[in-house]
Protein backbone atom coordinates (compact mmCIF):
# COMPACT_ATOMS: atom_id res chain seq x y z
CA UNK A 1 0.00 0.00 0.00
CA UNK A 2 1.18 3.17 -0.91
CA UNK A 3 0.08 6.89 -0.06
CA UNK A 4 -0.39 8.85 -3.13
CA UNK A 5 -1.59 12.69 -4.01
CA UNK A 6 -4.06 13.23 -6.57
CA UNK A 7 -2.98 16.31 -9.17
CA UNK A 8 -4.82 15.97 -12.15
CA UNK A 9 -8.52 17.60 -11.73
CA UNK A 10 -9.74 13.56 -12.92
CA UNK A 11 -8.07 12.74 -10.10
CA UNK A 12 -9.06 15.17 -7.57
CA UNK A 13 -12.76 14.47 -9.00
CA UNK A 14 -12.72 10.59 -8.47
CA UNK A 15 -10.28 10.93 -4.69
CA UNK A 16 -11.22 14.29 -3.55
CA UNK A 17 -7.77 16.56 -2.49
CA UNK A 18 -6.63 14.53 0.38
CA UNK A 19 -3.86 12.61 0.51
CA UNK A 20 -4.89 8.51 0.04
CA UNK A 21 -3.58 5.73 0.44
CA UNK A 22 -4.43 2.58 -2.14
CA UNK A 23 -3.23 -0.64 -3.27
CA UNK A 24 -2.22 -0.38 -6.87
CA UNK A 25 -0.83 -2.79 -8.94
CA UNK A 26 3.11 -1.87 -10.15
CA UNK A 27 0.80 -1.52 -14.11
CA UNK A 28 -1.94 0.58 -12.38
CA UNK A 29 0.37 2.70 -10.37
CA UNK A 30 2.72 3.18 -13.54
CA UNK A 31 -0.25 4.47 -15.78
CA UNK A 32 -1.79 6.85 -12.76
CA UNK A 33 1.57 8.02 -12.50
CA UNK A 34 2.50 8.52 -16.10
CA UNK A 35 -0.59 10.23 -16.93
CA UNK A 36 0.08 12.52 -14.37
CA UNK A 37 -3.03 11.84 -12.54
CA UNK A 38 -1.24 10.71 -8.92
CA UNK A 39 1.93 11.25 -6.93
CA UNK A 40 3.86 9.26 -4.37
CA UNK A 41 3.52 10.63 -1.31
CA UNK A 42 7.10 10.15 0.40
CA UNK A 43 7.54 8.08 3.59
CA UNK A 44 10.35 7.30 5.82
CA UNK A 45 12.34 4.38 5.60
CA UNK A 46 15.50 3.44 7.80
CA UNK A 47 18.41 2.13 5.44
CA UNK A 48 20.15 -1.00 6.65
CA UNK A 49 23.25 -1.20 3.95
CA UNK A 50 26.28 0.90 4.08
CA UNK A 51 26.27 1.02 0.01
CA UNK A 52 22.83 2.83 -0.57
CA UNK A 53 22.97 5.82 -2.75
CA UNK A 54 20.02 7.55 -0.86
CA UNK A 55 20.97 7.47 2.72
CA UNK A 56 23.56 6.16 4.95
CA UNK A 57 23.18 2.64 7.28
CA UNK A 58 21.06 3.07 9.83
CA UNK A 59 19.78 6.72 8.70
CA UNK A 60 16.16 7.52 8.05
CA UNK A 61 15.49 8.77 4.62
CA UNK A 62 12.31 9.94 2.93
CA UNK A 63 11.55 8.48 -0.34
CA UNK A 64 8.88 8.46 -2.89
CA UNK A 65 8.98 4.72 -4.19
CA UNK A 66 6.58 2.68 -6.87
CA UNK A 67 5.49 -0.24 -5.27
CA UNK A 68 7.94 -2.58 -6.97
CA UNK A 69 11.01 -0.50 -6.32
CA UNK A 70 10.11 -0.48 -2.97
CA UNK A 71 9.20 -4.40 -3.36
CA UNK A 72 12.36 -5.01 -4.10
CA UNK A 73 14.05 -2.68 -1.74
CA UNK A 74 12.79 -4.56 1.09
CA UNK A 75 12.94 -8.19 0.23
CA UNK A 76 16.74 -7.21 -0.83
CA UNK A 77 17.14 -6.31 2.67
CA UNK A 78 18.60 -2.51 2.17
CA UNK A 79 15.64 -0.54 3.22
CA UNK A 80 12.55 -0.71 6.05
CA UNK A 81 9.59 0.88 6.21
CA UNK A 82 9.49 3.27 9.54
CA UNK A 83 5.53 3.52 10.36
CA UNK A 84 5.17 6.92 12.19
CA UNK A 85 3.26 6.46 15.71
CA UNK A 86 -0.13 7.62 15.88
CA UNK A 87 -1.08 10.60 16.27
CA UNK A 88 -3.37 10.04 19.31
CA UNK A 89 -0.51 8.57 20.92
CA UNK A 90 1.62 11.06 20.75
CA UNK A 91 -0.63 13.78 21.81
CA UNK A 92 -1.70 11.86 25.01
CA UNK A 93 2.36 11.34 25.36
CA UNK A 94 2.90 14.79 25.31
CA UNK A 95 -0.14 15.91 28.15
CA UNK A 96 1.56 12.96 30.76
CA UNK A 97 4.89 14.73 30.26
CA UNK A 98 3.66 17.95 30.83
CA UNK A 99 1.61 17.25 34.33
Amino acid sequence: MNTYRPVSDRAKALYGTDDLERELSASDESDMLTAGHLEIVPRPYRVLVNNFTDGEQGETVDLALRVDQEAALISGGIVERVEAPPKAAAKKSAKKSAK
